[in-house]
């Protein structure tokens, strides 16, 4: 779900398997937000959104997009690897003997993220001292990076910044209403039907009645009759889908 944070109404609400990261979703979300904008001469300048949507692919994406990210960094991420001092203009690390560990090569891992790889001469390794501590049980020290590690920083010292506090609480005061509105008084707190497609409808008629309410809130004009109409008959069309899918189920009766 994505929510506007100037009027706090819903601008757009989906659906989808669990299966699935909520990192995977970020992109689709934004473009379909951005194109109801561009087609109301609106545009998106900043993107908030929690923990679980961070991904070296999304900060690059919103960077091309000239969107400025606010979404936390996992806290596995180390902006700086202890010991290891970065050379950027070399593209290499450099040990705390002064050994470098230049870039050797790109490979991808299980889910298909691209990574950079790093290591010392075996040469080096096996003649220093410190390579108990180091790498025990390799040849020589390697590095593993992504290979969106710049979006990473930018994203990691803006989250870190008092802009980035202030945006996370602007978010928490957004997002998480909404949803708690949705649960405990639009029927969200469970999907009575079967399917991603009603499972859909559902949360889209529920974010209409929110918007509508939230509208009227303003001091809105009420809808017409031929706006009501059609939310009737879409609502009636949406019911009598439902029902047909309804398959006879047998009742038990327990006498006490």
């Amino acid at each position: 779900m994505a929510v506007d944070t100037a009027e706090r109404v819903i601008s757009h609400i989906q659906a989808d398997f669990a299966d699935g990261r909520d990192s995977q979703y970020l992109k689709g979300i934004g473009l379909r937000v951005q194109d109801r904008l561009g087609k109301n001469e609106l545009t998106m300048t900043d993107l908030l959104a929690d923990t679980g949507y961070s991904n070296g692919s999304n900060y690059d994406f919103l960077e091309q997009w000239k969107v400025t990210g606010w979404i936390p960094v996992f806290g596995k991420y180390k902006p700086e690897i202890e010991g290891f001092p970065y050379n950027k203009e070399r593209d290499e690390y450099s040990c705390p003997m002064d050994r470098p560990l230049p870039f050797k090569g790109f490979s991808t891992n299980k889910d298909g993220t691209v990574l950079k790889n790093y290591w010392a001469a075996p040469r080096d390794c096996k003649a220093c001292p410190m390579k108990l501590r180091c790498a025990p049980k390799k040849k020589c020290k390697s590095i593993t990076r992504t290979i969106y590690d710049e979006p990473y920083l930018k994203a990691y010292a803006r989250q870190h910044s008092e802009r980035g506090w202030q945006m996370k609480r602007l978010r928490q005061s957004t997002v998480e209403p909404v949803f708690g509105s949705l649960t405990q008084f639009y029927g969200l707190r469970k999907i009575g039907v079967l399917g991603k497609a009603g499972a859909h409808k559902v949360m889209l008629m529920a974010a209409i009645a929110f918007n509508l309410k939230k509208y009227l809130k303003k001091g809105g004009r009420k809808p017409s009759i031929g706006i009501l109409r059609t939310i009737i008959d879409v609502l009636q069309g949406y019911l009598t889908a439902f029902y047909r899918q309804i398959q006879p189920r047998a009742v038990l009766i327990k006498t006490m």
